[in-house]
């Protein structure tokens, strides 16, 4: 009995942080049924939290005379972090990503964004910008920063087009993207 309480007592300390041993099992043991498909929002958001994301940002600009804009999208106003906000559009890559004919994650992820975001096709592939690192208000996330543009004429009337150089003082925006933005219109910039 005495070597069960030991064992039991040293099994938990494995437990995830905050749960009980048998609470860590009952997760685990429904976290198994996963079969590889959609994972609804509020698991995604929990796991973010503990598991940092990989996520593709795809940073849209335009020239407006002399001002650089990029092209935000509002979140949906039931958004678990960010209900309304503003922010670039972007993805995390699943794990449906990788199992593609043409064996490319990313197309994954950029036809999401295309049909899922923007209901308009880039004007030309994506170009990468540089790779960040962050914590935002999700969870921590390792992001693939690219930059693009849309065809000339495209338009949904939720986009909003704003300069970049005034990013930082609009509160309806994620602030934490300033800085994939920032890296993808030093690189826009110099193309």
């Amino acid at each position: 009995m005495a070597e069960q309480e030991r064992l039991g007592s040293q099994l938990e300390q494995f437990a995830t942080d905050g749960l009980t041993l048998e609470e860590d099992g009952e997760v685990a043991k429904l976290l198994s049924k996963w079969n590889g498909g959609r994972i609804s929002t509020p698991v995604f958001t929990e796991l973010a939290k503990m598991i940092p994301q990989p996520i593709v940002e795809v940073v849209l600009f335009r020239k407006n005379g002399a001002i650089l804009e990029t092209l935000l999208i509002p979140r949906p106003a039931d958004d678990i972090v960010w209900p309304g906000m503003l922010h670039t559009p972007g993805a995390a890559i699943r794990t449906s990503d990788f199992h593609r004919e043409d064996q490319n994650p990313l197309n994954g992820v950029f036809e999401r964004i295309q049909h899922g975001e923007l209901n308009s096709d880039f004007a030309y592939t994506p170009v990468f910008a540089g790779r960040i690192h962050r914590l935002g208000d999700r969870g921590p996330e390792v992001a693939e920063v690219y930059f693009t543009e849309l065809p000339e004429g495209s338009y949904q009337q939720h986009h909003v087009w704003y300069p970049v150089d005034k990013l930082a003082e609009n509160p309806k925006f994620i602030q934490h993207q300033l800085g994939h933005v920032m890296i993808a219109a030093g690189f826009y910039n110099q193309s």
